[in-house]
């Protein structure tokens, strides 16, 4: 997801660096229903640094004041990070409010802006699912700063505030959507983000009507998102007719039948992983140099076909291709091993490949051996132009970045811009810190020869931008690449460092 050139921190509150104020004698728990099924549920550790995803709704702001309650004698650190979607009139006020929230509780607020639309559009998907990939992008970055900074990553985690009746709608929007067991799992109470950090769901078996009574016995006062109300997405439409339409014609307490269904799905999930995972056992290795997978079928194919398919997703999965696994695609590598006939070969995605040799299937990237060049036909062409001149043509590949504060860190340096391939010691600037292009390339998931291929415009070891390439695993890295968010053009801009990548030929 291209952020750098979405979103802007906008403003946090003046209080103490996201820390709730420690003290000598840890304070007793206020007696609270929620509180107490929070401590039991076991999700929250002590010591930790949780970023809290706070939109300032009911769930949200449930959220973080039970955990400012326990934080003492947890001896937590509460970061409250806010993302202004940009979507609605009230968005601004809705965003002060959070921020007023947290200064009231002695916190700090991360506060962000995101233009949900723009990346809707440029990606062809909801404004839902942009904003829900923006947020958990900007949660990752922010863990990221707090791990720079020098607490373990086993300390950090992700608070969202998904709650029983929000399980319940995802369980029957993938029921019609159409998905296997595992989606029927609903969603987790702990997953893992793309970066690797842990995502908890401490309200996750709490029905909205006990968050409800919350807020009012705690005089709360959140946001209330009026287009909750209407029915534009899909979701919406579920919460408000379809589960009230089922509840008065079929089942009272459908939500409850189908949280029921979400956890005997996920024991079953998890039981059938388990088994995966043992029948696996012994019948895989793996080679380097060049990396291949091999997967030894000769008892295999007395599995069940729902064992073999899990098998072939985890596999898959190792390839950093998990997100390529679509029904036709296991079908495939399961019809591969149970084939008589002793040969045969599947083209997977990336320019990787699965070929069978008698009992023996291996998984590879496509001429393994050779790494990948970068596309010497491509030049670039910088411009400083005026703000009332930049007419960006999204046909072209280009990027835009604010001159006079870039001239103000590189004074004179423009003419040292280059377009290039990685090299020792580069990083491209956060919103919070940096981070190295190796990191970045391998969270970015661009196989190990595809890596020298890819090519960016920077000055010295800073990257402003990496280039498109079909080798990222993000759409919009593929379509759009990376930039820098340090000279991010504003409203106060007024000259345009315009650089446009062309063909030489």
């Amino acid at each position: 997801m291209k952020k750098t050139d979405k979103e802007t921190k906008k403003k946090t509150t003046a209080k103490a660096a996201g820390k709730t104020a420690k003290k000598t004698v840890k304070k007793p728990v206020k007696k609270s229903r929620i509180v107490d099924r929070i401590i039991d549920g076991g999700l929250v550790q002590e010591g930790s640094h949780i970023i809290i995803g706070l939109s300032g709704g009911p769930d949200s702001l449930c959220l973080l004041h039970s955990l400012t309650r326990i934080a003492d004698s947890f001896d937590l650190t509460l970061v409250p990070v806010h993302v202004n979607h940009k979507l609605r009139p009230e968005a601004d006020e809705e965003e002060d409010n959070v921020i007023r929230i947290c200064d009231r509780l002695g916190l700090e607020c991360e506060s962000f802006e995101a233009d949900c639309s723009g990346v809707a559009d440029e990606l062809g998907i909801s404004t839902e699912e942009a904003g829900r990939q923006i947020r958990y992008e900007i949660f990752d970055e922010v863990a990221a700063q707090i791990e720079s900074e020098g607490v373990p990553r086993s300390n950090i985690m992700i608070a969202v505030a998904h709650n029983a009746d929000d399980q319940a709608e995802t369980v029957l929007f993938r029921l019609l959507r159409g998905t296997g067991v595992h989606g029927l799992a609903g969603m987790p109470a702990v997953r893992n983000s793309e970066s690797g950090y842990t995502i908890i769901r401490p309200l996750i078996d709490i029905e909205r009507a006990e968050i409800e009574e919350y807020i009012k016995e705690n005089k709360l006062r959140p946001n209330i998102d009026a287009s909750n109300k209407t029915n534009d997405y899909t979701r919406n439409s579920i919460r408000n007719e379809l589960i009230p339409y089922l509840e008065e014609k079929y089942n009272p307490s459908v939500k409850q039948a189908l949280r029921r269904y979400a956890e005997l799905a996920d024991m079953d999930d998890a039981l059938l992983n388990e088994i995966a995972i043992a029948a696996m056992d012994g019948h895989i290795a793996f080679e380097h140099d060049p990396e291949k997978i091999l997967l030894d079928i000769t008892d295999m194919r007395a599995n069940p076909l729902s064992i073999n398919t899990r098998i072939a997703g985890f596999i898959l999965q190792t390839m950093r291709l998990e997100k390529y696994a679509s029904f036709e695609l296991i079908t495939r590598l399961t019809q591969l091993m149970y084939s008589d006939n002793p040969s045969g070969s599947i083209d997977l995605p990336l320019g990787a490949r699965a070929y069978r040799e008698y009992d023996t299937i291996i998984f590879t990237d496509a001429d393994e051996d050779r790494q990948i060049a970068p596309d010497n036909t491509l030049r670039m062409m910088p411009q400083i132009i005026k703000i009332r001149d930049f007419h960006p043509d999204d046909e072209y590949m280009y990027a835009a970045f604010d001159f006079d504060k870039f001239n103000k860190e590189h004074p004179g340096q423009a003419g040292e811009i280059r377009l290039r391939t990685r090299q020792e010691g580069d990083y491209l600037p956060m919103k919070r810190g940096k981070k190295k292009i190796q990191d970045l390339l391998v969270d970015s998931k661009v196989m190990k020869r595809a890596r020298d291929s890819i090519l960016m415009v920077a000055i010295g070891s800073e990257v402003l931008w990496i280039l498109p390439s079909k080798y990222f695993a993000g759409k919009n890295e593929q379509e759009k690449g990376r930039f820098s968010p340090k000279y991010h053009i504003t409203d106060d801009t007024e000259r345009v460092l315009f650089i446009e990548i062309v063909d030489n030929l």
